[in-house]
């Protein structure tokens, strides 16, 4: 059995994506995993935020800031990932 070999497209190595700056290169690959393990970190943010700020500690309000990239990163993840 030979199998066709001249429509196969290989993904870039890992040297190549580190020269381009793409080191995860699975977020492309498996977009719809990546966006929710972003959701369940943003979550964690969020919930460690609230304990935070329910403790008087008002610099925890920050981490929902870092909790939104997340979310907006996952948004775009999954907007890509229907695109492609």
């Amino acid at each position: 059995m030979n199998a066709q070999t001249r429509n196969i497209t290989q993904s870039p190595s890992f040297s190549q994506n580190l020269q381009n700056g793409r080191l995860w290169t699975s977020q492309g690959r498996h977009p719809v995993a990546f966006a929710v393990v972003r959701l369940v970190v943003a979550a964690w943010l969020v919930a460690l935020g609230s304990i935070l700020c329910a403790h008087g500690y008002r610099w925890g309000a920050l981490i929902f800031s870092a909790a939104l990239v997340h979310v907006v990163l996952a948004a775009r993840l999954l907007k890509s990932g229907r695109a492609a």
